[in-house]
């Protein structure tokens, strides 16, 4: 019986059902305690976004034997009370459902919830526009992501206005751009979430392409008009997209396979957005 005023009841009541709640996480359920009676109104409203989007990610497989393992949890306990974005609500949320498993020891998750809890907010957004281009211009085509030359192949040009838009950035953000550019990619790569990036104008974008030909002497590479950003994935991003859209544990199907959707929750413009190479 579920005792009135313990933490499973709190969030359970923010979230819709403490039976619900329960069944998600299984018995990591247990784990659910003091801590969420100390937190505030809006930190149980942050948190309970998190489990709700969960929810619906799982759909229909909540009703099946699983659990969340403990330590996946403990980083979603941590983190959650204190996102207000959308979008890292998404991404918490889509690793939450894919934790859920009935391996009580697949603590894959907590890698991944420390990670993005390492990404600031231009990071996190600038990794979510970079897949879901590279989503819409290869889908559908056979690649190894585990090579780091076909993932070049894989290069895409994002022009700055796009860029811009995409991130919803206002006139401050604008006049400061190069510089969230650099932070947001770097970070990037530094985390091992892209493998190359490299930002200029068309002069400079021009003259790495012609370094390129000499790699690829027998792929067309676009002729830059436009200030913007090039960027090749890497195997890890792939992973954390997935992880973010609750498909962690999907065997079946890799990235650009048709079967997998990856709906745009931001609404995004990406048509300017092109293969550096053809």
């Amino acid at each position: 019986m579920i005792e009135p005023g313990t933490g499973l009841t709190i969030l359970g009541t923010a979230v819709g059902s403490a039976k619900l709640l329960e069944k998600l996480l299984g018995p990591t359920a247990d784990y659910l305690g003091e801590e969420i009676k100390e937190l505030t109104k809006k930190k149980v409203t942050n948190l309970s976004n998190i489990f709700k989007n969960a929810e619906h990610k799982i759909g229909e497989g909540i009703s099946k034997p699983g659990g969340v393992p403990p330590k996946v949890l403990k980083g979603i306990l941590s983190e959650g009370p204190w996102c207000e974005e959308e979008l890292q609500i998404e991404y918490f949320g889509g690793v939450l459902a894919s934790s859920r498993s009935g391996i009580s020891r697949d603590d894959r998750g907590a890698y991944f919830t420390s990670l993005i809890a390492r990404l600031s907010t231009y990071q996190l957004r600038s990794h979510y526009i970079s897949y879901l281009a590279f989503k819409k211009l290869f889908d559908g085509s056979f690649t190894n992501q585990g090579l780091s030359s076909y993932l070049k192949q894989l290069e895409i040009f994002i022009p700055l206005q796009t860029y811009f838009k995409s991130m919803d950035f206002n006139e401050e953000e604008i006049e400061t751009g190069p510089r969230l550019i650099s932070h947001a990619f770097w970070g990037l790569v530094n985390e091992n979430l892209i493998s190359t990036y490299f930002y200029g104008p068309p002069e400079a974008m021009n003259e790495s392409f012609m370094e390129d030909i000499l790699s690829y002497p027998n792929k067309i590479f676009m002729n830059a008009i436009d200030r913007g950003i090039k960027v090749a994935p890497s195997a890890l991003g792939f992973e954390l997209m997935m992880w973010a859209y609750g498909h962690g544990r999907i065997k079946e199907l890799t990235y650009f396979d048709r079967e997998l959707e990856l709906p745009d929750n931001q609404n995004l413009d990406l048509q300017l957005v092109c293969p550096t190479r053809v």
